[in-house]
């Protein structure tokens, strides 16, 4: 049964589950909230996209109306994750939203405690996102989350002084997206530099991505499960991707693979590196591949390379040797933490320690 609350100024709301069709009010809803649509051009396709289309089935999205006006929402993801050697469901909390005229009223309380009741039925282990610093502290003081660390951004500075001249004198840059032939020149210039391993470009992910991934997938004790399924959809089926993938081969067996996004930035374009996975077993095919992502970086003028690296990351060294280095919360254009709620108590010491994750940019929805 939907929850029915009232205020003293006779502005009313009701919590319900999401019904066929309700997609076009929550479009207009986040375009009316965020001043922008949900996907780059398109606010339909991405939602579509995003929640019709994802490969771990479920709805889990609570909304709030006043009569048959939306005023409020609180959705999550669900994820597959491995935990220490076991496949587990979470959820990635994004979305949330409340009209500005509605503010105050409880909204974003009552329907993500609703949803919380719904995703523990379910299954879920817990619930995870990257609140900014204008909500983190309502996730922690009304819903109960723990804050796990700031966003591990680390950043390579590439063509800083480049970059700055180009958007002085507004002169031509060709950072975004990145060009075809640039990545095919690059790759070029890599195969004859190492005999060893082979750099090739991807349109998508294959067999060779599972194969990759059981390889890889305890090296860390919490993390996404990366296999081609889910890349698949988040990088290549997202609308408007603008993603580049690059795997690394050594003969016919993969090693590793990069995913990575170009971005017109207020500070500087930007190379995003969105996804990698490693086999550590390899590490010089590592450092090649980082390598080649920061000389497409070079070739498209990026005024920087950036990165997440968590504090127990198996590939920190890695990009260390590279100069990428840990950006100071302080400094990020729009302050990003990191951070959890448990439904179940077993998972709360291995969830809420930063040394346990690896996550990356796509992990997210921001980019």
């Amino acid at each position: 049964m939907p929850a029915n609350f009232t205020d003293i100024q006779n502005k009313s709301f009701v919590v319900k589950a999401y019904n066929t069709g309700d997609e076009n009010a929550i479009c207009d809803l986040f375009e009316k909230v965020f001043g922008k649509p949900m996907g780059k051009t398109e606010s339909l396709r991405h939602w579509q996209w995003e929640f019709l289309e994802n490969p771990v089935s479920g709805l889990f999205i609570k909304l709030a109306w006043d009569g048959d006006k939306l005023v409020g929402q609180y959705t999550a993801s669900p994820v597959k994750m491995y935990a220490k050697g076991s496949n587990i469901t979470a959820a990635l909390s994004h979305d949330t939203m409340t009209d500005p005229h509605y503010s105050g009223l409880g909204i974003f309380r009552a329907t993500a405690e609703a949803l919380y009741r719904e995703q523990t039925d379910a299954g879920q282990r817990f619930i995870y996102g990257f609140p900014n610093s204008n909500s983190i502290h309502g996730f922690e003081k009304y819903l109960k989350w723990q804050q796990i660390m700031p966003a591990p951004v680390h950043i390579r500075p590439v063509c800083i002084f480049k970059n700055i001249f180009h958007k002085i004198f507004h002169t031509k840059n060709v950072t975004s997206p990145v060009g075809e032939s640039n990545l095919q020149n690059t790759a070029y210039l890599f195969l004859d530099k190492s005999g060893k391993y082979k750099i090739r470009i991807e349109k998508e992910f294959a067999d060779w991505a599972d194969a990759l991934w059981m390889r890889c997938r305890d090296q860390h004790n919490l993390w996404v499960v990366r296999n081609k399924t889910y890349l698949n959809w988040r990088y290549v089926a997202k609308p408007e991707n603008k993603y580049r993938i690059v795997s690394i081969w050594q003969g016919t067996q993969p090693v590793g693979y990069m995913v990575f996004a170009c971005s017109d930035m207020k500070f500087g374009d930007t190379l995003f590196i969105m996804d990698f996975l490693f086999d550590l077993n390899f590490k010089d095919a590592a450092d090649l591949l980082v390598s080649y992502v920061v000389s497409v970086a070079k070739k498209n003028k990026c005024a920087f390379v950036s990165v997440f690296l968590t504090p127990g990351s198996k590939y920190l060294h890695i990009f260390r040797k590279k100069l990428f280095l840990p950006l100071p919360a302080f400094l990020f254009p729009q302050p990003l933490y990191f951070g959890a709620r448990c439904f179940d108590s077993t998972m709360k010491q291995l969830v809420n320690d930063p040394k346990a994750w690896h996550i990356t940019w796509g992990d997210n929805d921001v980019i």
